[in-house]
């Protein structure tokens, strides 16, 4: 599924679909109908906006990820969005992995792109979790979240320090070395000017393990004309940084490690650790 390939065509055009594509099958809601409130078995983690024009093609993209209690197999989880016509749209998000046997991370988005395309979607949005016909709502306690169209990564958890950008991490080979390649992007909350930011990984199960330092991006670009500031509003900032290895090497697991102000702060993925590999076509 990921991840090279994805980047390479991101970084070509948008999305083909248009938002009549995206839209399809979908309720649309009036705000009336969206009454809020708060409790635990849900909370957003994260969240992305960004957009940007090329050649008069317009695009936008929202990410989400949450979690949820695992209350019962059956349930449904979804972003309810408030549209620029004052409408709300329930996006349904889709299940990503558990962290544990009582916890679980979903996941979403939406991507809607044309040609002289007017934003889509309002800033306020909130959390909707379906299970055992009870239904939850993390409504940012009662303030709704809120992200304009080109803000970057949103860490809904205050204590949520350091975050892996999956949709970015990759492994593919570099023709100009005869070796494989891996590239790593990070996003951390900006706690102090002097920070380190690097990555452990390894090849052979933990046998053995190496590091390689990240570098600070002052901008990211995720798309012709797309730009989304580092740090952005929200104090996030947007690290990167790449190793080389062996071409034999076409899987590693890695974890990354965020040192400020003489604390660390690791993603290591809810303790399962990331793990990426080479795509084949």
């Amino acid at each position: 599924m990921r991840k090279f390939v994805y980047l390479l065509l991101s970084l070509v055009i948008f999305s083909c679909a248009t938002e009549d594509d995206f839209i399809e099958n979908q309720n649309t809601f009036e705000k009336e109908e969206v009454i809020v409130k708060n409790s635990s078995p849900v909370h957003l983690v994260k969240s992305w906006t960004s957009s940007g024009t090329y050649r008069g093609y317009t695009g936008y993209l929202g990410k989400f990820t949450v979690q949820v209690a695992d209350l019962d197999f059956d349930k449904s989880v979804s972003i309810f969005h408030e549209k620029v016509d004052g409408s709300w749209e329930e996006i349904p998000l889709a299940y990503s992995f558990d962290i544990d046997d009582q916890n679980e991370i979903w996941t979403g988005q939406y991507n809607v792109g044309g040609f002289g395309l007017a934003p889509v979607y309002a800033d306020e949005f909130v959390v909707k979790y379906e299970v055992n016909g009870q239904t939850y709502w993390d409504n940012n306690e009662g303030a709704n979240y809120t992200m304009t169209t080109n803000d970057g990564f949103f860490f809904a958890d205050p204590t949520s320090n350091v975050s892996v950008d999956t949709d970015f991490d990759s492994i593919f080979y570099a023709s100009f070395y005869d070796q494989n390649q891996m590239n790593v992007v990070v996003d951390v909350r900006n706690l102090g000017p002097t920070k380190e930011v690097g990555v452990v990984y390894t090849t052979d199960g933990w046998q053995t393990q190496s590091y390689f330092p990240l570098s600070y991006r002052s901008f990211w670009n995720s798309g012709p004309f797309v730009f989304v500031s580092s740090p952005n509003q929200f104090d996030i900032e947007r690290w990167s940084g790449s190793v080389r290895f062996d071409k034999s090497v076409s899987t590693v697991e890695y974890a990354v490690v965020y040192r400020v102000n003489g604390q660390e702060y690791w993603d290591n993925n809810y303790g399962k650790n990331h793990t990426v590999s080479q795509q084949f076509y």
